[in-house]
């Protein structure tokens, strides 16, 4: 039997497009939902949570501001949903821009079904980030030397974290953490990938993804996480 994966919604998409992907996905164990005008996609994104979101770029109708907005609006169902867009090969690079900036991932729709299954499927591999206000220590290193901050996550996940801060390093900026959970240090490092949108988010500050964990951080952190959502 195959494993429910979840609802996953395409839009913005030609029918040609979405027939090409769609039957991979619903074999893969995901329940689509099929939305071609982007606008009325919004309003599945306010009402209901997606495991991830799948849109053509640039979109048939409706603008990707509309589509962010309703994602990282506070209270959002789907805050930290991952969003994959699917470009012509010759527009991969401008795809690629938004990439950190509210776009996890730019994949050529001249890419193969199995491609962006695995895709969602390495999007949708850890648990959607809960909101989980934990004491951080950042160490960056620069040509100057070190500096060392200290923030507080806002959301944290398997994955990565969201961090609150009025000066945000760039996208791109790796560095060293110490997470402090209740039951002991986690140290590992990360890399910035996207900062938040001024007036869209009720966080202003970063999101970072995990890169390495040292010793056994990783299993912990993850036990902490199945811990805190029960």
């Amino acid at each position: 039997m195959t494993e429910n994966k979840g609802r996953v919604l395409l839009t913005g998409m030609s029918p040609e497009t979405v027939d090409r992907f769609q039957p991979d996905l619903v074999e893969a164990g995901f329940e689509v939902v099929l939305e071609p005008d982007a606008g009325r996609a919004t309003e599945h994104l306010n009402e209901q949570g997606f495991r991830a979101i799948v849109s053509y770029y640039p979109l048939e109708t409706g603008h990707l501001g509309a589509i962010l907005d309703s994602m990282r609006a506070k209270d959002s169902p789907n805050y930290g949903t991952g969003l994959v867009l699917l470009v012509r090969r010759d527009r991969l690079r401008a795809a690629a821009g938004l990439v950190g900036r509210g776009v996890n991932k730019a994949l050529s729709v001249e890419e193969g079904p199995v491609v962006l299954r695995i895709v969602l499927e390495r999007l949708i591999e850890v648990a959607k980030p809960m909101v989980l206000r934990l004491p951080l220590a950042i160490e960056v290193s620069a040509i100057s030397g070190r500096n060392r901050f200290e923030w507080t996550t806002d959301n944290l996940s398997g994955s990565g974290m969201l961090i609150g801060t009025e000066d945000p390093p760039e996208v791109g900026t790796a560095f060293r953490f110490i997470l402090f959970l209740p039951e002991g240090e986690v140290e590992g490092d990360a890399v910035v990938v996207r900062q938040t949108f001024e007036g869209r988010e009720a966080v202003g500050g970063f999101g970072a993804r995990f890169l390495a964990f040292q010793r056994d951080g990783q299993a912990r952190l993850l036990q902490f996480l199945r811990e805190a959502e029960a």
